[in-house]
């Protein structure tokens, strides 16, 4: 739960301007105990974080200009919640890579200028049952989690879930329906190419929803990599997906569909799809939910190559057990198998905590 902060116990860390502001400091711990195996791995006992959620800190704030218009501004952070190191993986990474933008809004929507949401995350996450589990989401660790062993496994989504260097434009609410379009300058001189651009929607109608994305990468993020390989060697990736979500008495049901092709935009010939879908379902049981989701990955290459016809499947089964609105105790069971290597077994208990 964010904590507003009364504007006089900050005066010595914000100017005098920022008296007329709501500014709030909070953020989330997350870690779990258990013993994690993907495919082609070897069995690891592991404390670790970001089990349900990755741990983060930050703040925000708004300021009330009048006339409808709003100043806004989101500087947060992710952290390892088992060693306290930054960043998300321990990496090359940039501190402050989950926000760092400001923005102005009002009646004619958003506009925020910085580091932000890159347009697949917010259909991917909230289109499963397992929300922003980067750890336990099948759909989540087919799409944006690369596996660091020796199956070589990328994740679907070039350039990461949230983009630097990034212009976005949000509209408002018309019943439901809403939609944000982003712009990335890969800001590499005498490459006026080297950039990103994509959008998403989604619209909510009580108990349905549907969501979707559509992206063309050429710059990695938070740092950028290799100019010109952005996903397998390859200059651009062109990616969509549709998502959508059934509630159902107690139960809501999720599915999601997405296809990504890597190309060059310019140079060698050649490609890799991947296509990927998943279903899950949430279904409300005592003071929490059971959960359950499973996801499937399969390349195709031109010319044919090692990565032709290669496939991950992964299912994960879980209850997550509310002890209030800030603090939650989950358990997961998770079985992960990609071609050609062992199939992977997963089990943890975690704990997550919002302040």
């Amino acid at each position: 739960m964010k904590k507003t902060l009364v504007a006089a116990a900050l005066a010595g860390v914000f100017s005098a301007g920022a008296f007329a502001q709501n500014v709030t400091l909070g953020g989330l711990t997350d870690a779990f105990v258990g013993s994690m195996q993907y495919s082609g791995d070897k069995r690891t006992a592991k404390v670790g974080s970001g089990g349900m959620t990755t741990s983060w800190f930050g703040m925000e704030g708004s300021e009330d200009l009048g006339g409808g218009l709003k100043a806004s501004f989101n500087i947060k952070g992710f952290f390892l919640g088992d060693t306290g190191q930054s960043g998300r993986f321990g990496g090359n990474e940039s501190f402050f890579s989950r926000d760092a933008n400001v923005s102005l809004s009002g009646g004619f929507g958003k506009v925020m200028v910085g580091r932000g949401l890159a347009p697949n995350f917010l259909p991917t996450v909230i289109f499963n049952a397992f929300g922003d589990s980067f750890t336990f989401s099948p759909i989540v660790l087919h799409a944006n989690v690369p596996l660091f062993n020796g199956t070589g496994w990328q994740a679907v989504n070039a350039g990461d879930t949230g983009w630097s260097n990034e212009v976005i434009y949000s509209t408002p609410n018309f019943g439901g329906f809403s939609a944000n379009v982003h712009y990335q300058v890969g800001e590499v001189a005498g490459n006026g190419a080297n950039r990103n651009i994509g959008a998403n929607f989604l619209y909510f109608n009580g108990p349905f929803a549907l969501g979707g994305f559509a992206h063309n990468v050429r710059a990695n993020n938070p740092l950028t990599g290799t100019v010109g390989d952005v996903k397998l060697g390859f200059s651009q990736q062109k990616a969509w997906m549709l998502a959508g979500k059934a509630g159902i008495g107690p139960a809501n049901l999720y599915a999601q569909y997405e296809v990504a092709k890597n190309d060059n935009y310019a140079g060698a010939a050649g490609n890799a799809e991947s296509k990927t879908w998943s279903i899950s379902a949430d279904v409300a049981a005592g003071p929490g939910k059971l959960l359950a989701g499973y996801a499937d990955t399969k390349w195709t290459t031109s010319p044919t190559s090692a990565r032709n016809g290669s496939k991950r499947d992964t299912f994960t089964v879980g209850y997550d057990y509310n002890f209030s609105k800030r603090t939650d105790l989950y358990a997961m069971l998770m079985n992960d198998k990609i071609t050609g290597y062992d199939r992977g077994n997963s089990f943890a208990v975690g704990l997550r905590h919002k302040f």
